[in-house]
């Protein structure tokens, strides 16, 4: 399986520097030079070519088995690690020098076009070819290449295979520290952008929840209605619509404060259970037991019934005989716990901790914005150290726990 490449010689090295670079070196040993990337594409123009090459390379029969000699010199290269020489297939000495960046191969420097007379330690690279020597032009070009001993041309290969892998390296490893340290700026100023956005958003978040109504409770709700209107003319209908109008009108006064105290909520909490144990009748047990003496203590607006609606929407109702639900109340070290459990089949250790985080709501998952929203909630007003608990055994009929944690006394 071919190696995924990463790294691009491209965005390490300057391609206009490289070019000033290879043509020097170019007119120092009078070799051929050329640089390509990991796939034997040139990234540089061709410095000091021969014209018998150029001419070579023009033709259409050649110029395929010209390129083909370069990628299998650069994949030699590679594989071995350092400059490798070898015989192209018009006869001539070439070398690759391999481009390595951390152990990985980014691309070759291609030289040669000499001939030499002691070529007997080289190999041919690829099959020769011979058709060419019937073109007289090509001929005289061939004889008019350079002859230099291989000892010479193995010597510059070597040179330029050490210097020129230390330089891009350090150019790498300078490029690297360069982008952490715009990266660190950059985290710095996301961090500065996301507390100022977070804290607009807050605002926003609680200023919307007074108008979070859930459709599907009111639908709930009005159905109800219609159906004790139809078949009663009772006392239990007048209950559901006073109970409801009672919700509506601590919905709609309540003003900029995000804060309720513990009595409002709890009066909220007993017309919504209200309510629900009319619809799923004997279905729905309940109790709630909180001192008075608690009715002072300030919490988010709407949260105890998130967790309590939450509750019987999962705990209740899915279950074919109903369940219970119990908000329980008790102070430890100037903070007041309230309880919310349920008998339901309870939850995972993962997805509480994927509702928590905001994993599920960002998922879509239904239920999941209610708790999250509680949560961020008691984080921003209180602290990470008020964040919602939520204890489950996730087995049938063992239910689910959750605690809202607030100081007893919050100005």
């Amino acid at each position: 399986m071919a190696e995924k490449n990463n790294i691009h010689i491209e965005d390490i090295i300057d391609v206009k520097e490289l070019q000033t670079l290879q043509d020097n070196w170019a007119k120092a040993t009078n070799l051929a030079f050329i640089a390509v990337d990991c796939n034997g594409t040139p990234i540089t123009e061709q410095s000091n070519f021969t014209p018998f090459c150029k001419k070579l390379r023009e033709k259409d029969e050649y110029r395929e088995r010209c390129y083909y000699c370069d990628a299998c010199g650069g994949r030699k290269a590679r594989r071995i690690g350092k400059a490798y020489a070898y015989i192209c297939h018009a006869g001539l000495i070439d070398f690759a020098i391999p481009i390595m960046v951390r152990g990985q191969y980014v691309g070759a420097i291609l030289s040669g076009q000499v001939s030499s007379t002691d070529t007997q330690d080289l190999r041919q690279i690829t099959k020769s070819s011979e058709a060419w020597k019937q073109d007289e032009e090509l001929m005289e070009l061939y004889r008019q290449v350079t002859v230099m001993p291989v000892e010479k041309i193995l010597a510059v290969a070597q040179i330029l295979c050490d210097s020129y892998n230390y330089s891009v390296e350090k150019q790498y490893s300078n490029k690297i520290e360069a982008e952490l340290r715009e990266k660190d700026l950059k985290l710095i100023k996301e961090e500065k952008l996301r507390i100022e956005m977070e804290k607009s958003l807050r605002d926003i978040e609680l200023k919307a929840l007074h108008y979070q109504i859930n459709p599907h409770f009111l639908f709930n709700v009005l159905n109800t209605i219609g159906r004790l209107a139809f078949f009663e003319n009772a006392k239990m209908t007048e209950d559901v619509v006073y109970a409801f109008a009672d919700m509506m009108r601590y919905i709609l006064r309540k003003g900029t404060n995000q804060l309720s105290s513990l009595g409002d909520e709890v009066a909220y909490v007993l017309n919504y259970l209200k309510i629900q144990k009319i619809r799923l009748g004997s279905r729905l047990q309940y109790t709630i037991d909180i001192p008075d003496k608690y009715n002072i203590v300030k919490l988010p607006f709407l949260s105890l019934t998130t967790i309590v609606e939450n509750s019987i929407k999962h705990a209740v109702e899915k279950k074919a005989v109903g369940g219970r639900i119990q908000v329980v109340a008790h102070e430890e070290k100037g903070d007041l716990y309230v309880d919310i459990i349920d008998d339901g089949d309870g939850i995972s250790p993962a997805r509480i901790n994927s509702i928590l985080r905001g994993d599920a709501y960002k998922n879509g998952k239904e239920g999941a914005v209610g708790i999250y929203n509680v949560n961020n909630r008691l984080i921003n007003y209180f602290g990470h150290d008020y964040a919602l608990v939520i204890q489950s055994e996730n087995k049938p009929s063992f239910g689910t726990k959750v605690t809202i944690k607030v100081p007893l006394n919050f100005e």
